[in-house]
């Protein structure tokens, strides 16, 4: 389809768990499935069309489950940002959790309530008077 590893792939190394493909503008993370949540995110992936082509793509609860094992910023905040801003059912990835991974079930409540309970912003600076 044309896209390039944005770091190079060494065919006799072991492979890396997401490997990121670009092509002019656009960016696309692909995901080896090593052990869990990897392998049920690929296992239980939809098809989407992308690029004209179907691919398997992960739900938006694979997404919170691949989000919550990060402890990278940034996915903290995707992670927040799929809570406040889609219909996930975070249910289902309650009942994941449950089954394979209970201790991150405070975890995910945590980062959940963080999301939706945003601290206020700190006070404005007060602005001295000009002489």
């Amino acid at each position: 389809a044309g896209f390039a590893s944005v770091s190079p792939v060494d065919r006799e190394e072991d492979p890396e768990p997401m490997y990121v493909l670009t092509k002019g503008s656009s960016e696309v993370d692909l995901r080896v499935a090593a052990g869990e949540p990897e392998s049920t995110v690929v296992a239980e992936a939809t098809r989407t069309a992308v690029f004209g082509v179907l691919v398997p793509t992960a739900t938006l609860e694979h997404l919170v489950l691949m989000y919550l094992y990060s402890n990278q910023i940034r996915h903290q905040g995707d992670l927040a940002r799929i809570v406040v801003e889609t219909a996930v059912d975070l249910g289902d990835v309650e009942r994941y959790l449950a089954e394979v991974h209970a201790e991150m079930l405070p975890v995910l409540r945590d980062r959940v309530h963080a999301a939706r309970h945003l601290p206020p912003p700190p006070p404005r600076p007060t602005r001295s008077k000009k002489r």
